[in-house]
């Protein structure tokens, strides 16, 4: 393990800070089941459970609080921060209602009409977003957090909070302004087709997971969305939706005719695929 983790764990420990993990459900493999088989699930919050995205509560972020400070007791998550499992916090005078309702009151941006969900369990994304704010910013979203660690994709990185205290409604939101990195935005979108997937075509995907890693097999459909230029949300689910069934995914028509627009292709192929009478329903 890194010494920067090391030192990480050692400080928060010798400032007698309550250890935190901010987990991401639809990293795989899927954090929250081995942790409930280390006995670890104590005292934990489902943030989207009892709220109006309770529908999505299966593949949403959790809130765990670890019983002591040892790294040990995560040490499979530690070895492994590029499973994109999450990221680690310490606070002091803690109260998990109070965290809890801190990211609530985050985890919605509301823009231009439009509502999206803040990934703020992607290690990837709240690294980016506390490395580009001030840091008279920071504890706008970490709130009553004293500290944080996180795995930006290429190392550990140790983000403290100035100013820990709770920040209720209404409050600025410097990190929705942040332009995301190339590869920060291939994470979001990956993300929100995998919610999607969930969401519409629950049966079919979790069929889909038991051969083949969801994240892979996504990286492999937004290529090909990438070399058709097909990159509206009716295309990517169009695509989506019919590569998951079997009979479907091989079809002859997806290959591009030469000199064929990216509409009279997108076209061609709707028009094929749902004429055939080998599509099956996806549950």
């Amino acid at each position: 393990m890194n010494d920067s983790v090391h030192d990480w764990f050692d400080e928060q420990q010798a400032e007698q800070r309550q250890l935190l993990l901010i987990l991401d459900s639809l990293a795989e493999p899927n954090p929250i089941q081995g942790l409930f088989a280390s006995d670890l699930m104590q005292h934990y919050v489902n943030l989207y459970q009892n709220t109006v995205v309770a529908e999505m509560a299966e593949v949403g972020p959790w809130l765990v609080v670890l019983s002591e400070s040892n790294p040990a007791q995560i040490q499979s998550l530690l070895d492994f921060p590029e499973q994109n499992w999450g990221w680690l916090a310490s606070a002091e005078n803690f109260d998990l209602a109070l965290l809890t309702q801190h990211w609530r009151d985050r985890m919605l941006i509301e823009e231009q009409g439009q509502r999206s969900l803040y990934r703020f369990q992607d290690s990837h994304v709240i690294a980016h977003h506390l490395r580009m704010m001030d840091e008279s910013q920071r504890p706008l979203l970490l709130g009553p957090l004293s500290s944080a660690l996180c795995w930006d994709g290429q190392c550990w990185q140790r983000f403290d909070n100035p100013r820990p205290n709770q920040y209720p409604a209404p409050f600025d939101t410097p990190w929705v302004a942040i332009a995301e990195p190339e590869t920060v935005q291939h994470h979001i979108k990956r993300h929100n087709l995998e919610l999607w997937l969930w969401q519409n075509h629950s049966k079919a995907t979790a069929d889909l997971a038991e051969t083949r890693l969801l994240t892979d097999w996504l990286d492999h459909q937004l290529e090909k969305a990438r070399r058709w230029n097909w990159h509206s949300e009716d295309q990517l689910h169009f695509l989506l939706y019919h590569q998951l069934d079997p009979a479907l995914a091989g079809h002859p028509a997806w290959v591009p005719a030469e000199r064929e627009t990216t509409e009279a292709h997108f076209a061609r192929v709707s028009t094929a695929l749902s004429s055939t009478n080998a599509r099956k329903p996806l549950l």
